[in-house]
C-alpha cells in the first residue's frame, strides 16, 4: 500500500502578530505544522503498523517548510517531498490543489491512499482534499475520525461531522481528510530524529511536475484574500424588552446595522 500524505507549515494563529494597518504580519510569527495535520500523520502510520503502508510526507511552501517533513520523518513517514517554487506563491485553494494533483501524476501515479488534515488554521477552507480528489476523480470522504479495517482495496472508516457519525467503505485510490482521529499522535523517538536529519528532502519546481506557471500561484488562483482584520475587542450587551412589540424590531435591525459597521 502507497500513502501520499500532505501536510502544511501555517502561522501560529495562537500568537498573531498585526501591523500598523491592521493587517496579519507573517514575518513576525512562528511557523508549525498544521495541527490537524499530526493526526493525519497517525492515521498514515495506522495503516503503516497494521498494513505494511509506505508513507511519502508532501508540503507545499517555502524552504523552512522542511522542519514540518522532518518533524514527520522523525514520527515514523517513510519518505518526505517539498514543492518549493516562487511560482507557487499566493496560490489558493484551487491553484493548490492543481500543483498537489500535478505531483501525484507525474511523480508517484501508483498511489493507492491520499491523506489531508480536514483544514488549515490559516485558512478553514477544507477545500484542498476534496479538490485534488476531483481533479485525479477520485473517491473521496471528509472528517475520518476513526480506520476500521483495510481488506481487497477497500477501506472501511468513520466520518465524525456535526451532526452524525457515518459508517463508509471505499475503494482505493481515494482521498480521505482527517479530523478527531482516535488515535493520540505518537512522539517522535531517537532513531526518528536521527532518520530526518540525515533525510535529504528533495525538492521539485513547477517545470518538474510538468506545470504550466499560468496555472499556478496568484495568475493561477480565482480568488484572493481582499483584506484581513481584527475582531472589536470585547462585548457590548443591549437588553430589549420583547414586549415593547413596536419598538422590539426596529431595536434589533439597529444593533445589526450597527455590528455590520465593524467590518466595513
Amino acid at each position: 500500500m502507497n500513502i501520499v500524505l500532505f501536510i502544511k507549515q501555517v502561522p501560529d494563529t495562537n500568537d498573531v502578530k498585526w501591523t500598523e494597518k491592521n493587517n496579519i504580519d507573517r514575518t513576525r510569527m512562528e511557523s508549525i505544522l498544521n495541527p490537524v495535520d499530526r493526526q493525519a500523520i497517525e492515521c498514515s502510520l495506522f495503516f503503516k503498523d497494521k498494513y505494511n503502508a509506505h508513507i511519502t510526507a508532501i508540503s507545499m511552501g517555502p524552504g523552512s517548510a522542511k522542519a514540518i517533513l522532518s518533524e514527520a520523518l522523525a514520527m515514523g513517514v517513510d519518505d518526505a517531498i517539498l514543492l518549493n517554487d516562487s511560482l507557487f506563491m499566493g496560490s489558493d485553494t484551487c491553484a493548490t490543489s492543481r500543483v498537489l494533483s500535478s505531483v501525484i501524476k507525474e511523480k508517484l501515479p501508483q498511489t493507492d491512499l491520499i491523506i489531508f488534515g480536514q483544514s488549515a488554521i490559516d485558512g478553514e477552507t477544507s477545500q484542498t482534499g476534496p479538490s485534488v480528489a476531483a481533479r485525479l476523480n477520485l473517491p473521496f470522504v471528509t472528517h475520518i475520525n476513526k480506520i476500521i479495517s483495510y481488506e481487497d482495496g477497500k477501506i472501511s472508516l468513520t466520518s465524525d461531522t456535526e451532526t452524525k457519525i457515518v459508517e463508509y467503505k471505499i475503494q482505493t485510490p481515494c482521498v480521505i481528510c482527517v479530523n478527531n482521529f482516535s488515535v493520540e499522535p505518537r512522539l517522535a523517538k531517537i532513531g526518528g530524529y536521527i532518520k530526518a536529519q540525515n533525510y535529504n528532502i528533495p525538492v521539485y519546481k513547477h517545470n518538474d511536475l510538468n506545470l504550466n506557471p499560468l496555472e499556478t500561484g496568484i495568475k493561477g488562483s480565482p480568488t484572493w484574500v481582499k483584506n484581513v482584520y481584527k475582531s472589536p475587542e470585547g462585548r457590548i450587551c443591549s437588553f430589549i424588552d420583547i414586549n415593547d412589540k413596536n419598538n422590539c424590531y426596529e431595536k434589533i435591525r439597529e444593533l445589526i446595522n450597527e455590528a455590520r459597521s465593524y467590518n466595513e
